[in-house]
């Protein structure tokens, strides 16, 4: 476990992760919409420039570990939130489209370099054996902070109506560079080599790295089914099986519970389990809950709404098992004091799926089945990547604490 003496030296980093989130979950519900009501575009040209700005970001995925490298992960931290907090004033003066993608890919830019750079920093904060721990930590403190954020943002609009957009941004640039201020506050050990000759870490390396990159490919995979509950089900639910606007929001409100509510409690269950064996358990469930998302739809109306937030529940219990025991994983793939690079490859496992997961899941449920069996094959395909990851395995992993 996390030392409390430890917890305390650093509680700065879990405020700034935490007053940052709340901010991001104020304003991400509601960003379309912004650009919907105040900027007076259409929602497909809106969505269709932010989309594009986030795959552009995709380019300065080896650059942003070439900067942790030689900034370090705190400054790329301080960095990262004070280009978020410059990339989303510019929503502000988005007049046309090309101003709404180049917001877009600043602020994704900056979440690049976070993806990067926090784990590195949590390596260099975390005993090897603790790593677990302190991404089970995070994920628990940034899902609460999230959905105290979207609660805030509906009584935000609710108070203030449209109104309330502009001030959802403005609350979430400022939590930003709030959370920049208390991270200067955050004690760091050195990291990378000290020797200036020493071979350095690479992108190149990092997809060279066979049993890394079978870890990075299993979990990217694996991350399509995450897109199900807030994604997928408020138009399959609502258009598809005509059910009520609130079971969307029950779903999404179950599954920010399940994982601010269990994460260290499943955390502290699953001590003693290796990595591996986590992984395994969280794609079988994952398999379990695609099952039963098949069957939603021959279901009485009545269940229909009652069985999507059991999947939900589901969906997160695996969630929460997996994404921190993957990441400490990677961590520990990664060289020692120099883990920017393999950190950076490593953010795809959960940018890929929100970049290009709305618009497959908008294609596919036009013919639900296939959408579902299609998801299934994903989760088969990462059940087969992290299955070939045995005969390349280094030295056994690691228990979870």
């Amino acid at each position: 476990m996390i030392g409390a003496e430890q917890l305390r030296r650093q509680r700065r980093l879990f405020l700034a992760v935490g007053i940052d989130t709340v901010g991001a979950g104020v304003f991400m519900p509601l960003s379309l919409l912004f650009f919907v009501t105040v900027q007076h575009f259409s929602a497909a040209a809106a969505g269709t420039a932010v989309t594009a700005g986030s795959i552009a970001s995709f380019a300065v995925v080896p650059v942003c570990g070439r900067i942790v490298q030689a900034a370090g992960p705190k400054s790329c931290l301080l960095i990262s939130n004070v280009f978020t907090a410059c990339g989303y004033a510019l929503y502000f003066a988005a007049g046309d489209l090309f101003v709404v993608a180049a917001a877009a890919f600043v602020v994704m830019v900056a979440d690049r370099l976070y993806g990067a750079a926090w784990p590195t920093l949590l390596a260099r904060l975390a005993e090897p054996g603790e790593l677990t721990q302190w991404f089970s930590s995070i994920s628990a403190l940034r899902t609460t902070c999230l959905g105290a954020g979207t609660l805030g943002a509906t009584a935000l609009m609710a108070l203030a109506g449209g109104r309330g957009l502009e001030i959802a941004l403005a609350l979430n640039s400022a939590s930003s560079l709030l959370s920049a201020f208390l991270l200067l506050g955050v004690t760091a050990p050195a990291s990378g080599p000290q020797d200036a000759r020493a071979a350095r870490s690479s992108i190149r390396g990092a997809i060279g790295d066979r049993l890394f990159l079978s870890l990075v490919v299993s979990q990217t995979l694996l991350s399509a089914a995450w897109l199900i509950p807030t994604v997928a089900f408020p138009v399959y639910l609502v258009q598809s099986l005509d059910q009520p606007a609130y079971w969307p929001t029950a779903v999404v409100a179950v599954r920010y519970a399940t994982i601010a509510c269990l994460q260290m409690r499943v955390s502290r269950r699953l001590a003693g389990w290796t990595r591996s064996q986590v992984l395994r358990l969280s794609i079988g469930v994952v398999a379990g809950a695609i099952a039963l998302t098949a069957t939603i739809s021959g279901a009485p109306h009545a269940l229909q709404g009652p069985l999507a937030v059991l999947v939900a529940a589901v969906l997160a219990l695996a969630e929460l098992a997996s994404k921190p025991t993957a990441a400490a994983e990677a961590v520990t793939m990664a060289p020692t004091g120099d883990e920017g690079p393999y950190m950076s490859l490593f953010q795809v496992t959960w940018t890929v799926s929100y970049a290009v997961g709305p618009a497959v899941i908008g294609l596919g449920l036009h013919n639900p089945p296939q959408l579902w069996a299609g998801l299934g094959l994903c989760v088969a395909a990462s059940a087969l990547a992290h299955r070939l990851r045995a005969p390349l395995r280094r030295p056994r992993s690691a228990p979870l604490m």
